[in-house]
């Protein structure tokens, strides 16, 4: 009994043996197997699967497509921006075009100051050149007429030709004040005197020189009144130049063409149409 426990002891450890090359070779064909499969289904050249690295199966593709089929149906463009992002677009545009139009408009009224300012200037300067060309003209003398010619007149007392002397005296030093109160005066003692009319002319020419046009206008308009007076063409020249320092260029052009045609050898003329053609 001892000799058959020992020699089936034997034999099993000769059959271990081979039933573990047996499996050593089944797990080595197996995976042999797998690694030639896999190569098998590798991709040639390179190419990868992009649905499959995504993630992207068939079925999630063609919900995807019956998603947007059923968006499109509803008119709803899925590639359209949503509506809450079209009202921020709309509601910040016209904010846009309000600041941009507010701009504009500051931009368009600082245009129209600027040139108004321009012309304004311009104005001005234009008015002082005219300022000083009439002061210019005013201050030539007309006529060199002394008061020792105008008392060497007959029937001129010596009493009234001091007297007339002394406030021809203070107008020429630009006394005005003084010297419409002398000329006032003469007229006063004797209105019919040979003097008269140019002390009546000189009381005019003094409100003239104080820049009180409307007055001299009613003085100057007093010595037309005399009759045969040596005064009447100064007179309407001045008369016009009153009306031109009051703005009142018609009846400036009145003056001045009355006083040519009245009285076309006078040596006032010249100085009329140059003030007409500037008028």
């Amino acid at each position: 009994m001892a000799m058959d426990h020992t020699a089936t002891t034997g034999k099993r450890g000769r059959k271990l043996p081979r039933l573990v090359i047996l499996l050593a070779c089944f797990y080595l064909s197996a995976c042999g197997g797998g690694r030639n499969q896999a190569e098998s289904q590798t991709p040639e050249q390179g190419e990868v699967d992009i649905d499959k690295l995504l993630g992207t199966t068939e079925q999630e593709k063609k919900q995807s497509a019956e998603e947007q089929e059923v968006l499109r149906l509803l008119g709803i463009n899925p590639d359209e921006p949503s509506p809450d992002s079209m009202k921020m677009i709309s509601a910040a545009t016209p904010e846009k075009d309000n600041a941009n139009n507010a701009a504009g408009e500051v931009e368009r009224l600082q245009r129209e100051l600027e040139e108004r300012d321009r012309q304004i200037s311009g104005m001005r300067a234009e008015l002082t050149v005219q300022e000083q060309r009439l002061k210019e003209l005013e201050s030539r003398p007309a006529r060199k007429v002394t008061p020792a010619t105008r008392v060497s007149l007959p029937g001129v007392s010596g009493e009234y030709r001091e007297r007339y002397e002394r406030a021809m005296r203070l107008y020429n030093q630009h006394n005005y004040r003084e010297a419409l109160a002398a000329f006032t005066s003469l007229l006063a003692t004797d209105d019919k005197n040979s003097l008269a009319d140019n002390a009546q002319y000189w009381v005019g020419e003094c409100y003239y020189g104080m820049g009180n046009y409307n007055q001299a206008v009613a003085e100057f308009q007093k010595v037309l009144s005399f009759t045969r007076s040596n005064k009447s063409d100064a007179a309407l020249l001045k008369l016009g130049l009153c009306y031109i320092r009051l703005g009142d260029r018609l009846q400036a052009r009145s003056e001045l063409e009355q006083l040519i045609a009245n009285y076309p050898n006078s040596e006032f003329v010249s100085k009329a149409r140059t003030f007409l053609s500037r008028i």
